[in-house]
């Protein structure tokens, strides 16, 4: 990844309408015009999304459709970097009867992610696949366990969870693997913390991916800066760890998923230059 900061991605679905206004949504049937218009709003790549429950027209899972997923990448100078499952939240990480585990689904993702040139693969550990501090035992082995796999590949694996920063960082550090991460989520974390800059500076250089969202006291996603998150205090924290990651836009759509986009890249870019310029908002 070009260290050039920022560096935007969008979670694949975001930049189209989907049906009844669902939030995350695999964008069927349209999934190349994500592209193109990612080149024309200058977000340089779609975190792709591998659904909860497996679709097979999903390109991820084709041979032929992983090289249209190339192909498109190429024609639109677009990058193929990151993937997160959600299918580990509706199927456990923790059941290991039966051959096709979900632990095999998730490995065979890695090997998907590194023909397509991907470099990190998103844990979500909720629902189902919900890391707790009365699981955090029975999860070090498993995601050493990909860790070791995906290091082959040079992919990188980021841990996204509700943890508090204390026991997230206990978490990471137990695993002690090069290649292991954590994902950090404005619009989820800012529920149980309203003080994010200092859960960013406590996790320091563990923070390998960023989630940049908004949510309301009701837990819902809103357009940025109309929620309970302090974008400036959290960008000013983000340069005090001199994080050089990616910015991954997870938000809603608002009434034209293109226009929200950009003003969402304002957003970024203008709490940046003020956290880089030493302003306090």
């Amino acid at each position: 990844m070009n260290k050039i900061f920022p560096i935007f991605g969008i979670v694949q679905g975001r930049l189209s309408k989907p049906p009844a206004d669902q939030l995350q949504w695999f964008p069927q049937g349209c999934w190349q015009d994500e592209f193109h218009n990612a080149k024309k709003l200058g977000i340089n790549f779609i975190e792709l999304l591998d659904e909860n429950r497996y679709n097979k027209d999903n390109p991820i899972w084709s041979d032929s459709d992983r090289s249209q997923l190339k192909s498109v990448s190429q024609k639109t100078d677009r990058q193929l970097y990151s993937i997160c499952t959600d299918f580990i939240m509706a199927n456990t990480l923790l059941d290991n009867k039966g051959t096709n585990t979900t632990k095999g689904h998730v490995k065979k993702l890695i090997d998907h992610a590194d023909e397509l040139g991907c470099k990190v693969i998103v844990l979500p550990l909720f629902e189902k696949s919900k890391l707790s501090t009365s699981t955090t035992h029975l999860f070090i082995p498993i995601i050493r366990d990909f860790a070791q796999y995906s290091s082959q590949l040079n992919i990188n694996i980021c841990i996204e969870s509700l943890l508090d920063g204390p026991n997230l960082k206990i978490f990471l550090e137990s695993i002690n693997e090069s290649n292991v991460g954590c994902v950090f989520d404005t619009g989820n974390r800012v529920i149980d913390n309203p003080q994010l800059d200092e859960e960013i500076k406590l996790l320091g250089d563990w923070i390998t991916h960023v989630h940049i969202k908004d949510k309301n006291y009701n837990g819902e996603n809103v357009l940025l800066g109309t929620g309970l998150v302090n974008f400036a205090k959290v960008f000013e924290a983000l340069v005090e760890i001199r994080y050089e990651g990616p910015l991954v836009f997870e938000t809603t759509r608002g009434t034209d998923p293109l226009v929200t986009a950009s003003y969402h890249m304002e957003i970024c870019n203008f709490f940046l230059h003020e956290a880089r310029n030493g302003s306090r908002v």
